[in-house]
């Protein structure tokens, strides 16, 4: 299932009547959104050890968790 943005915060105004103040950052590949988030903790100035750094994804459908390289 693919939500974007836009329907997700339009779902989440007219359950609870206040559109939410965070953007919700959909994404359309879980594998790619993973990589993006490794490489944004790689670059962060405040993350200084990043050698044992890893990524996953949980399938809820079949509890496989597969590492993201």
């Amino acid at each position: 299932m693919t939500v974007t943005d836009d329907q997700f915060t339009h779902d989440i105004q007219r359950e609870i009547g206040q559109k939410p103040e965070w953007a919700p950052e959909s994404f359309a590949d879980v594998e790619d959104d993973v990589r993006q988030s490794l490489a944004r903790i790689r670059n962060s100035p405040f993350v200084t050890k990043t050698s044992s750094l890893r990524g996953f994804v949980f399938d809820v459908a079949t509890g496989r968790l597969t590492e993201v390289r």
